[in-house]
């Protein structure tokens, strides 16, 4: 039996939501935008729902440096496999270096924001959110420094 109201228990519409989500440079937990300043600057939160989106871990994104690196490998050897079939017998092979060496920067820069908010959508889908994952919450704020006292 089947229950929704676990929210740690893995839901494959909760899934398919986030990852759509993602893909689309969205936070993954409520939909909201606005997520980066700038196209490689991220926010810390999310303006509208106020998740942490490293999630207060210091190497949280190295998962989005795997999906930024594998997609970009993934383009190169689609571009050689398909610039070969294609013009198969005579294969250009200078052209292909060529072209290919020039895509090997823009395609990870082009990809860098999908791939962070892709892997926030693949976390949250299988580590939901707690209350230590929004800002705003009392487990999160800096403590006040306390005065000294002038005893």
């Amino acid at each position: 039996m089947k229950t929704t109201s676990d929210p740690v228990q893995f839901d494959l519409g909760r899934w398919r939501t986030h990852l759509f989500r993602g893909i689309r440079r969205r936070c993954a937990n409520c939909g909201g935008g606005g997520l980066f300043r700038r196209w490689l600057v991220m926010e810390r939160s999310c303006p509208r729902c106020h998740l942490i989106l490293d999630r207060n871990e210091p190497d949280y994104f190295l998962g989005s440096y795997v999906i930024n690196f594998v997609t970009a490998e993934f383009v190169i050897a689609l571009g050689t496999l398909g610039s070969v079939l294609y013009s198969w017998p005579d294969v250009p092979w200078n052209g292909i270096k060529w072209t290919l060496l020039l895509l090997m920067v823009p395609v990870p820069v082009l990809f860098y924001p999908f791939a962070k908010t892709l892997w926030l959508a693949i976390d949250l889908s299988l580590r939901p959110p707690t209350w230590a994952d929004f800002a705003g919450h009392g487990e999160n704020e800096t403590p006040p420094v306390a005065a000294p006292s002038t005893a």
